[in-house]
Order: structure tokens, then C-alpha cells, then sequence
């Protein structure tokens, strides 16, 4: 069990942790706040490729990152190659005399390590690194140490495994933004109250109409002159079925155009329908 200091340290640490959306500053503050709070000289953060041996140094405290980065540190070797292959954490109080140990580290930085202590950074999904602090400054490090390092590598793992989520959804996010701007038809959305979700320039360039400020409105007060759309918005969403490659005839600036049309129901990923659209495009122009 953590005792009050430990708890506190963690809590402090996790209520900021969530709300670094830069992966370098993130593990920098998950090191730093680690040493700190076990009193360590030192630290380093492994991270660990999916399927991959050889462990990168991404971030050191206390110790000089441009030596260490001068050594192959690989999975299943040395005291954190052992945690990175065996995803166990370790809690070496003299490392003299510890086999896993490896004396190299020390004499390319010229830091003395006494005592180690090391658990991995992994979530339900997939393993991240390892995270490792030396040199106890008073005393040894001890069990309350180890279930503290232990507590955080998860969470960590779970705050940068978040962090590469955001980055995915905006990433998508930006893709499809790109495909509406660059989409040659028109594309219209309305959710279940009928408010205009999508509304891309070709929807407005067709219909002679401005191209902004029209998501978040009424579909009725957008597309007034356009009641045919209304309707087929309305009756696709109340009958949830959709039509494919059809035709009509409709007044575009006081001219009658042959308009090409498909519709769409928009789902969730368990096909809940949350809305409905319509992709178009003026003809025989």
C-alpha cells in the first residue's frame, strides 16, 4: 500500500499528466516528477518500438542524454532490458551485485549508479518503454518506491496512448476536411434536429450560395429556396433508406438545371443513425 506521501506525489502528478499534449514534454514531466519524488539522482525514459529490440533513449535526467546516446541499449539486456522483455519491474539495491547490471553505461557517462529502480510503461494494449530512476539520494529505494514507479508507468502509458489518439482523430479529422474542400459534388448533412452538419464549397458554389455559416443552422432557414432538399433530407432520415444515381430537375438561379443526386445515411460505429446527406452535382454543364 502507498502511503500518504507517495499518494499525493501520484495524485499531483496525474491531475497535470493528462493535460501535456506534447509527447517530449510528456515524458520529460513523468521523469522528472518520478525523480523527484523518490529522491533519485538520475533517470531515464526507454521507449520501446512495437516488435522492435533496440530501446531509444527519449528523454535522461540528471545524466548526461548526449553519452547515453552513444550506447546500443537493447530488450533483454541489462537491468531495463530485462523489464522491457519481461514487462516485470526491478528494484536493484546494489547493482555490484546484480549479473543484469552492465558497467559499460558508466563509463561512457561517467555517472556511478549504486542502486536502480525500473518498471515498464505499458497500457491493456501494447508496451511503450520503461522508465528507470538511480541512486536513491537518501537510503535505499523500497517497496512504496516500486508500487509508485509501478502506478505511474501505467498511467503514463495510458496518458500517452490518449496523446496518439487526439493526434489520430485530428489527423483524420484534417483528412476529411480535406476531402470535402477538394470533393468536385456537393455535399450537404443535416443531423436528427436538422441542423446543417456538412456544407462543402461545391454545395455552395452550385446552388449559388455562401460558402460559410451554414453548419450549426436549420436546414430550413439554409436551403429556404431549396425545399426539394429539405425533403429529401427529411424523408431519408424518417424512412432510413437511401437512393443511389438519380436525377431531377430543379430552379438553380432562376433557370431549371438537371441535378444528379445520391443519398446518405451517416451512422455511428454500432449504425446508430445519427444523420443524413445528400451528394449532388449540376449536369450537362
Amino acid at each position: 500500500m502507498l502511503g500518504t506521501y507517495h499518494l499525493n506525489a501520484l495524485f499531483e502528478i496525474l491531475n497535470k499528466l493528462h493535460f501535456v499534449y506534447d509527447p517530449e514534454k510528456l515524458w520529460q514531466y513523468v521523469l522528472e516528477q518520478a525523480c523527484k519524488t523518490v529522491q533519485a539522482e538520475a533517470g531515464t525514459f526507454f521507449e520501446v518500438a512495437e516488435g522492435e529490440k533496440d530501446m531509444h533513449i527519449r528523454t535522461a535526467y540528471g545524466i548526461d542524454e548526449t553519452r547515453l546516446k552513444e550506447i546500443s541499449f537493447q530488450v533483454g539486456i541489462g537491468i531495463s532490458g530485462w523489464v522491457a522483455q519481461f514487462h516485470q519491474p526491478a528494484l536493484v539495491s546494489d547493482v555490484r551485485q546484480d549479473n543484469r547490471f552492465t558497467k559499460n553505461v558508466d563509463l561512457v557517462t561517467g555517472f556511478h549508479t549504486r542502486s536502480i529502480l525500473c518498471v515498464p510503461v505499458f497500457s491493456q494494449k501494447r508496451s511503450y518503454g520503461v522508465l528507470e530512476v538511480l541512486n536513491r539520494k537518501n537510503g535505499q529505494f523500497g517497496p512504496q518506491d516500486q508500487e509508485f514507479m509501478t502506478l505511474l508507468g501505467r498511467q503514463s502509458a495510458i496518458a500517452y496512448q490518449n496523446l496518439l489518439l487526439l493526434d489520430e482523430v485530428s489527423h483524420t479529422k484534417m483528412l476529411l476536411e480535406s476531402l470535402l474542400i477538394n470533393l468536385s459534388g456537393g455535399l450537404i448533412a443535416v443531423d436528427l434536429k436538422n441542423r446543417v452538419t456538412i456544407f462543402n464549397p461545391a454545395a455552395a458554389s452550385i446552388l449559388h450560395l455562401a460558402s460559410d455559416k451554414h453548419v450549426g443552422q436549420a436546414a430550413q432557414e439554409v436551403l429556404k429556396d431549396f425545399p426539394w432538399f429539405i425533403k429529401i433530407l427529411q424523408d431519408t432520415l424518417s424512412s432510413k433508406t437511401t437512393v443511389s444515381r438519380q436525377e431531377t430537375m430543379l430552379p438553380i438561379a432562376g433557370e431549371s438545371a438537371k441535378v444528379g443526386y445520391t443519398t446518405i445515411l451517416i451512422s455511428d460505429p454500432i449504425k446508430i443513425v445519427l444523420g443524413a446527406g445528400i451528394i449532388f452535382q449540376r449536369l450537362g454543364q
